[in-house]
């Protein structure tokens, strides 16, 4: 039985905070665990330590310390498609409706009725238009009070000028920096940009599972399995056999037990290739009815703010990442 610990599930309370309320709520936040202001952020990131242990502490060294272009192109969810393409082939993709720099390039009439809108640049920056999502639900109508939000909205007349407002807000922010995290040199130079793209749906038409890859020199040593991301989120860990690992970070695991895909063996073959090379990368993708999809490569997964409990999975999963500086 995976662990279940009081309090896992303030991501999703904190998804009910009016949308007004968070900018002051993120201050308080930031201000007292050392986030903010920007440049407190960035002196406790210089504090990292030069010989790291942990998963978590490996995390920050890179954030810290680590400068290869590499990252960069990972973070760019316009340029990896590229290198995807290259390593596993483009039917692993979604498809792209468009890529802008600017909203008024946006045909609106050529959009399907289901899509995703991403900004390019960062992390969250989401917005899912999907018949599946709560009747009544809209887009902000300020997008001024927005950050890297994530949205589920039913498609629908008021869609094209909140979410044109929405992508200017975005296109006017460098995720390198911001609310909630230490700083995160990858995205600094990535182009601001937005892409539409298919909706993922499983055969029901609901959002599918996200299955993450963790890939240490070319051996994936973690899988972790999120649930209904956009709803009531859980989260379960697995070794690449399939065996369930106790551990948690920031979520409870669900009340039954996800039951793997025949296709894990294959997911491990595409993230291994995908990560083959690098030190640590994070392999997102998705298990469709037809196909295997595409997410994203992440290399510094949540900031290096959610440490993994027992530590000792930490320690564990830290020894399998030796960075470029520990090489012999």
């Amino acid at each position: 039985m995976a662990l279940r610990p009081e309090g896992l599930s303030l991501r999703n309370a904190a998804r009910a905070v009016p949308l007004p309320l968070r900018p002051p709520l993120r201050r308080v936040r930031d201000l007292a665990t050392g986030r903010w202001p920007r440049q407190v952020a960035f002196w406790n990131l210089s504090r990292t330590s030069s010989s790291p242990k942990t998963f978590t502490e490996k995390i920050l060294w890179r954030m810290a310390y680590d400068r290869r272009p590499i990252l960069t192109r990972f973070a760019d969810k316009v340029a990896v498609r590229d290198y995807v393409a290259d390593r596993v082939g483009e039917e692993l993709l979604t498809h792209l409706h468009g890529v802008y720099s600017r909203p008024d390039q946006v045909d609106w009439a050529a959009l399907p009725r289901e899509y995703v809108c991403k900004a390019s640049h960062g992390s969250g920056g989401v917005v899912l238009v999907w018949d599946g999502a709560i009747e009544g639900s809209m887009l902000p109508a300020n997008a001024g009070r927005v950050e890297w939000d994530r949205f589920v909205v039913r498609p629908g007349v008021s869609v094209p000028p909140r979410l044109t407002s929405l992508m200017e807000r975005w296109l006017g922010l460098n995720f390198e920096y911001g609310p909630g995290r230490l700083p995160e040199w990858a995205y600094r130079d990535v182009p601001p940009r937005v892409i539409f793209e298919e909706l993922l749906v499983e055969a029901d038409g609901s959002i599918p599972r996200d299955f993450k890859f963790y890939v240490f020199d070319d051996v994936v040593q973690l899988v972790q399995v999120d649930t209904a991301r956009f709803g009531n989120h859980v989260r379960e860990f697995f070794r690449s056999d399939g065996t369930p690992v106790d551990m948690h970070g920031n979520l409870h695991a669900p009340d039954s037990a996800t039951v793997l895909p025949d296709t894990l063996p294959r997911m491990i073959e595409i993230a291994t290739e995908l990560g083959r090379g690098m030190d640590f990368v994070r392999v997102d993708l998705y298990d469709l009815p037809d196909r295997i999809a595409f997410g994203e490569l992440t290399t510094t997964p949540g900031g290096g703010a959610i440490p993994l409990h027992p530590r000792s999975f930490d320690v564990e999963f830290g020894s399998y990442w030796t960075l470029p500086t520990q090489r012999s």
